[in-house]
């Protein structure tokens, strides 16, 4: 994928804030309201194919419109992209959410694998309150896992949460003057790219959405390919993305070192 740039000039602006005192965190672009109770969605056909399967989601219950109109019909993609390389896909059914086009900004996607072939696991649940979720693996370690947050899906907000271990080892999101090691306790980093100040923890020219983790000695990384305004959220052992719009189209990648992730 054609993000190492990115990271690389990422990693340089990160590694000359060391010596610096962090200050406040930084303001969110979106005033968070309460979607605890949204009904989430249920899984009501699935497709498998050579490399991977496609779903349709339904809305589970009565819909929240906490930022806009729930999104009622839904499409899960999922497709391991290389052996270690997955893609995850949520989107709107019809089609009408603006997605990046190659054009503007082009993949760089693997020939596809089959299950049996990629170093990550990928698999779902339905729980009976927040509806449906996901968990992505790496052997029998857990690197990406929903449980506990319903996924959130309007015309112009798209919520996704995943648990973190306690006091998780994150790097990247954003162009940040800020500690190399992002801090996992009311820190919300606000992508949206403009000209500005390099305030501490405030975002500057550049939108990051990818983050690294560094867990039991190994790598492994996580890429949004979404341009809308966001903000990515630590706190309360998770990582939260909280979109303006658009779809949720996950790359996860397994490493397992650092260099292999930003590769």
């Amino acid at each position: 994928m054609h993000i190492r740039c990115g990271i690389l000039a990422l990693v340089a602006l990160a590694a000359t804030a060391n010596a610096v005192v962090i200050g406040n965190p930084s303001p969110s672009l979106i005033t968070k309201h309460d979607t605890s109770t949204c009904p989430g969605y249920k899984v009501v056909y699935k497709q498998d194919s050579a490399t991977g399967f496609s779903a349709s989601l339904k809305l589970a219950g009565t819909p929240c419109n906490v930022y806009g109109k729930d999104i009622s019909d839904l499409k899960l993609d999922v497709r391991f992209d290389s052996k270690n390389r997955l893609q995850v896909h949520v989107q709107d059914a019809a089609g009408k959410q603006f997605q990046i086009p190659s054009s503007a900004h082009s993949l760089n996607k693997g020939p596809g694998v089959s299950s049996s072939g990629s170093s990550l696991q990928f698999s779902y649940f339905q729980d009976t309150k927040k509806g449906f979720g996901f968990k992505v693996s790496r052997g029998s370690e857990t690197i990406f896992d929903t449980t506990g947050h319903p996924l959130i899906f309007e015309d112009q907000y798209v919520e996704v949460t995943s648990n973190l271990p306690s006091d998780a080892n994150i790097y990247g999101i954003g162009e940040t003057p800020d500690w190399f090691r992002r801090g996992t306790t009311n820190n919300t980093k606000t992508l949206w790219a403009h000209e500005a100040s390099a305030t501490l923890g405030n975002n500057v020219y550049g939108t990051h959405p990818i983050h690294m983790e560094l867990r039991n000695g190994k790598f492994h990384g996580a890429y949004l390919h979404n341009s809308h305004g966001m903000d990515i959220v630590l706190d309360s052992n998770a990582i939260q993305y909280r979109m303006l719009g658009g779809t949720a189209d996950f790359y996860f990648f397994n490493g397992p070192t650092a260099l292999d992730v930003i590769d």
